[in-house]
């Protein structure tokens, strides 16, 4: 008779023992691991939230050919240009930068028959939303802004010289691709003016560097 009692209170025992071994405490080592595995998608959320919305900051240089009247008026001659770039990314394959640049235009020759030399220079603001074409880390994208263009100009037939300072609009359409993690190439038209009867158009290619 003991030896079937206890056989019949095994399964009682065994019932107990799992229910003790569920409530054991955890050591320090598993406290670790199940803190870390808690805190992990907080943490890739993070990750994620950071590379969607982040701003960079960058350094560009730019070739800049001049078209329509300016480029006559310039007797052709290329120009360059420096600037600094403040970009914004949204997410959602969209991203809207700030833009400021100083170009010039080294004097062309003799034009017209008065014989017109001059020479041209520009500060400007641009206000740029990019559209993303695709995602990885080389990025194609659109280029489409509005700002505002800060033109000086300096003409010299014979001995006679003047200067003109204007603002005038800029309108700027181009494309751009993210060539390596930290470098970009762009191709610029931008669309402006020094008078009503002189077009300051200027194609632009830009190389920009993230710092």
């Amino acid at each position: 008779m003991p030896l079937a009692r206890l056989l019949y209170l095994l399964p009682l025992a065994f019932s107990c023992g799992a229910l003790l071994a569920q409530e054991t405490p955890k050591t320090g080592e598993e406290k670790a691991q199940s803190a870390t595995t808690e805190a992990q998608p907080e943490k890739e959320w993070r990750s994620r939230h950071y590379h969607r919305h982040h701003s960079d900051f960058s350094a560009s240089v730019q070739a800049d050919y001049p078209l329509r009247d300016l480029k006559e008026q310039l007797d052709r001659r290329t120009g360059f240009g420096l600037g600094v770039q403040w970009t914004h990314d949204h997410g959602d394959w969209n991203a809207s930068r700030t833009r400021m640049e100083w170009n010039t235009f080294p004097e062309g020759g003799a034009v017209g028959p008065l014989g017109v030399k001059t020479y041209a220079k520009n500060y400007s603001i641009n206000f740029d939303h990019l559209f993303k074409l695709n995602q990885g880390s080389h990025q194609a994208y659109v280029v489409a802004g509005l700002g505002a263009i800060r033109w000086h100009l300096e003409q010299t037939a014979g001995t006679l010289r003047t200067s003109d300072w204007t603002t005038k609009l800029g309108v700027t359409a181009g494309l751009g691709v993210q060539i390596a993690h930290r470098v970009n190439l762009e191709a610029r038209y931008v669309a402006s003016s020094v008078s009503k009867t002189f077009d300051a158009n200027v194609m632009q290619v830009s190389l920009g560097w993230q710092f």
